[in-house]
């Protein structure tokens, strides 16, 4: 699943404005965004015997033709059934990884943007 979110251009002209600001903060403060939506992922993952949730995880940024990308993921081989499978769900609800994104591309760029400055000193 792919996500892309409203606002990358005011991102990417901040970026292209503020002297200091380096690769390595803005891995870091999409890492910790993404670190963010995990938790909330974990949070909404059905529970069975608790292997679903405990491999949920986020790899570190990598670069790809200038892009930084983030991945999530849930490492079992049943993740995907349970993902998008309409089923009650005792505890928990389908769709869990992709609603937790969904609704933490909201306001994404802003957050990204305080976290820089953060992380360089600027607030």
């Amino acid at each position: 699943m792919t996500v892309q979110w409203e606002g990358f251009d005011k991102l990417s002209e901040f970026l292209n404005e503020t002297p200091g600001v380096t690769r390595k903060m803005v891995r870091g403060a999409l890492f910790s965004a993404a670190e963010d939506m995990m938790s909330e992922s974990k949070r909404r993952t059905p529970v069975d015997t608790g292997r679903l949730r405990s491999t949920g995880h986020v790899k570190p940024p990598e670069e790809k033709g200038g892009k930084v990308e983030v991945t999530m993921a849930y490492g079992t081989d049943y993740a995907i059934y349970v993902h998008e499978r309409p089923a009650s769900h005792p505890t928990g609800q389908m769709k869990y990884l992709e609603s937790a994104v969904n609704e933490g591309a909201n306001g994404l760029t802003d957050r990204l943007i305080s976290d820089v400055l953060n992380r360089i000193g600027k607030t």
